[in-house]
């Protein structure tokens, strides 16, 4: 019956958007001597994030861990961690590669160490949109890089939580990448991130995002680039005047835990895990979007500007940085198997 439900919940999608990342269906190499589902064992997996326990995914991720609850009747208990209380995020991962019941919000940037091409989904200007980001994840080139994260020792539970399109934040207006020349711009340390921005006309520098705050009030970094969502929950138009609404990156977010703990549940666990994941991924994904402009308007009521940029400038400068990572023939040809 899970297994009917699972199909008739992906047939009421947009085709696109039903097989966002092929969550609902184990790549090949899946464990086929996985115990029964009725060994009385109950299955304990903890969830860690940076994002608040205010933040729009994690009410996704909690809704999520709710419905594996119900649907193995309690025998897959999933407990979320906010606001990094477990660690650092890259401590996380390799403590789920060490077989330790943990799992993490992450993205395609930091799971890049792993498989490096997969990295390219957090560029600068690669999709527009959600939709088009989850076209990508139904082409055969992702799934095998999917493939090639279990054979690396993780497994993804889905790739299609979003969390919205990044713009840059700080006490000035940046409308042309030229504007950013010299200035200091938080932003994850991964290799595409980085890149981007470098791209885009900044100097990244990367701390941690609890220590944004701070450091923009301190004047140790100029600026940050971050979705609507966190700039909310975080309360950074207190230290920052403009939104330069640049948009440069579309953020996917992808729950991933280890391949030897997801290689000890039921067949069946597997399969209920990454569909209610998936799902709860998809509708979470729906209320981001929808919020987007109450968002924006919340960062205006606090006194912040949107500033429109040159949008054909920074997209032009972007494209350095897919020749620096030798991602230039990669980006064509995943736009031809997407059909973008």
């Amino acid at each position: 019956m899970k297994k009917l439900l699972s199909g008739l919940l992906a047939a009421t999608m947009a085709c696109s958007l039903a097989a966002c990342g092929g969550s609902n269906s184990a790549p090949s190499g899946s464990n086929s001597s996985a115990p029964a589902a009725d060994d009385g064992k109950v299955y304990e997996l903890k969830l860690s994030t940076t994002q608040t326990d205010t933040s729009m995914i994690y009410a996704g991720l909690k809704a999520a861990a709710d419905k594996v609850a119900e649907d193995t009747n309690g025998k897959v208990k999933v407990t979320i961690y906010p606001s990094s209380q477990l660690g650092a995020e890259e401590d996380m991962i390799d403590q789920a590669l060490q077989g330790m019941g943990i799992a993490v919000l992450t993205d395609a940037g930091r799971l890049s160490s792993y498989v490096n091409d997969i990295g390219i989904l957090n560029m600068a200007y690669f999709v527009d949109n959600y939709e088009d980001g989850c076209k990508v994840m139904e082409t055969a080139t992702f799934k095998g890089w999917d493939e090639e994260l279990v054979k690396a020792g993780i497994r993804s539970l889905c790739y299609n939580y979003y969390d919205g399109a990044r713009s840059f934040m700080g006490p000035k207006e940046y409308k042309t990448p030229a504007d950013l020349n010299g200035v200091v711009v938080r932003t994850p340390g991964a290799d595409p991130y980085s890149r981007s921005i470098e791209a885009l006309g900044a100097t990244p520098y990367n701390i941690a995002w609890s220590e944004v705050y701070n450091s923009i009030q301190t004047k140790a970094i100029d600026a940050c680039e971050v979705q609507y969502t966190s700039a909310v929950s975080s309360k950074i138009f207190e230290v920052c005047n403009y939104v330069s609404k640049t948009e440069h990156i579309n953020l996917f977010n992808i729950v991933i835990c280890g391949e030897a703990w997801f290689s000890t549940l039921p067949a069946e666990y597997q399969q209920i895990l990454k569909d209610d994941f998936f799902s709860c991924a998809y509708d979470s994904a729906q209320e981001v979007i929808a919020a987007q402009a109450d968002l924006e308007k919340q960062l205006v009521d606090n006194g912040m500007t949107i500033v429109e940029v040159d949008l054909d400038a920074f997209k032009e400068a972007a494209k350095s940085a897919y020749e620096k990572l030798g991602w230039t023939d990669l980006r064509e040809q995943m736009y031809q198997e997407a059909g973008l």
